[in-house]
Formats: C-alpha cells, structure tokens, sequence
C-alpha cells in the first residue's frame, strides 16, 4: 500500500511540473513588415520673363555695338525729340575718326537713326582737345559735330535734330581764303545748309547752337556712365 502511495504521488509531482512548464512558455509575437515610403520633394519652376524696356534695348544694343567695334567710349541718354522715350547717342572710334550715332526705339526694337563720322576738329582750336555739344535749351534738341578738315581755314558744323522718329541734319561751313589771325566770318564764305549766308547771319546761328550747350568730349572714356543710366 505504502508502494501504491508513492507511485501515486510521484506521478501527481511529474503532471505538476509538465503543467507549471506549459504555462510559463509565453507565445512569439507576430512580425509585422515595415512599410517605408519615400516622398519625392517637389521642385516648382517658376518661368521669369525680363520686361522689354528702352533701357533693356539700349543695353542690349550697346552689347552688340561694342562687341562689332571693339569698344566703346560712351555715350548719352536723351530725349531728343520730347516724345517721353530718350534716345541713346553713343561714340566710338578716336579722331580723326569720330563717330557718333543715334539710336531710338522703333517697333519695340533699338534702331539706328544717325551715324555720323567726323574728324572733330574745330575752327582756331587745336586738334588737342574735341568736343560735342548737346543743347537741351533749345527746341529740338541738337547734338552738334565739328568736322574741319583745317582747324585753321575752314569750320564744318553738323547739327543734328530729332524728330518723330527721324534725324535731320543741318550744316554750317565758313571757308577761309588763307590762314586767319581769328576767326572772322565776315572773312569766311559762309553757308548754312548749302546756302550762302552772311558772315553774322551764320555766327547767328552758331550762336544759337552753342548757347547753353553740355560739351562731351567724345573721345573720352565713359562708358561707365551710360551703362549707369541704363540700369537706374
């Protein structure tokens, strides 16, 4: 009996062993697979569109210029013909091979309307100075240009005007027999557009033209200047 008891007992302590093993086991979790998604960022582009102003024209018209020239000495903002959009008057080149040209807008685009080269001598002064008037007082405005062939015999004056679009040209000459002591008109045969004029009839005119000038030296290095103008 005693025999019977301890097998008993000894198989109740192996059903407790196996039942506290099963319940101490702990189930594995589920794996769960990551999902990553990557967003792209986004790029906007915005197109940018230049406006087209006289100023971008004459920028770019002065690129061209000084790229087909080589260089440029400088130039002017005005407006000639007082139609609220100025022109741009630009020299290159060196005496006595001046040029000075014109340039307003037509058609949305810079076009040349003047292009004058002159040696830029001027009656009873040396070769050692050159200048160009720009005469805003009067009524249109002149550029004016000095083209002697003999500084000591003879005056070629060209004045140039704006109008509608357009340039005109205007010419005082005064051609002297011989070498003058100064310069006397009344000396000089004087002619204004082709047209012979009295010597103070002509120093009338020159008068006019000269009073209340800007002087430009057009051999003058001053680009800076007018790129200056271009960008305000």
């Amino acid at each position: 009996m005693k025999k019977i008891l301890c097998m008993a007992l000894t198989a109740v302590l192996a059903l407790g062993i196996i039942s506290m093993s099963g319940c101490g086991k702990e189930e594995e979790p589920a794996t769960t697979e990551a999902t990553t998604t990557t967003t792209q960022p986004t790029t906007t582009t915005e197109a940018t569109t230049e406006k087209v102003t006289y100023k971008t024209l004459y920028n770019s018209k002065l690129d061209t210029l000084i790229d087909e020239k080589g260089s440029v000495n400088g130039g002017r903002l005005i407006d000639m013909d007082a139609d609220g959009t100025p022109e741009m008057i630009v020299f290159y080149g060196s005496a006595p091979d001046i040029t000075a040209e014109i340039f307003t807008v037509k058609d949305g685009q810079a076009v040349s309307i003047s292009e004058k080269t002159v040696s830029g001598l001027r009656f009873f002064v040396s070769d050692a100075s050159y200048e160009v008037w720009i005469n805003e007082s009067i009524s249109p405005t002149a550029m004016v240009l000095f083209d002697s062939e003999d500084e000591w015999q003879q005056e070629v004056i060209y004045a140039i005007t704006v109008s509608g679009g357009s340039a005109s040209t205007e010419e005082l000459k005064a051609d002297a027999e011989g070498e003058l002591d100064f310069p006397d008109y009344d000396s000089c045969k004087c002619t204004i557009n082709g047209e012979t004029v009295s010597g103070s009839d002509y120093e009338v005119e020159r008068d006019r033209l000269s009073t209340g000038s800007d002087i430009i030296d057009p051999t003058a290095s001053d680009l800076d200047s007018l790129r200056s103008a271009l960008s305000e």
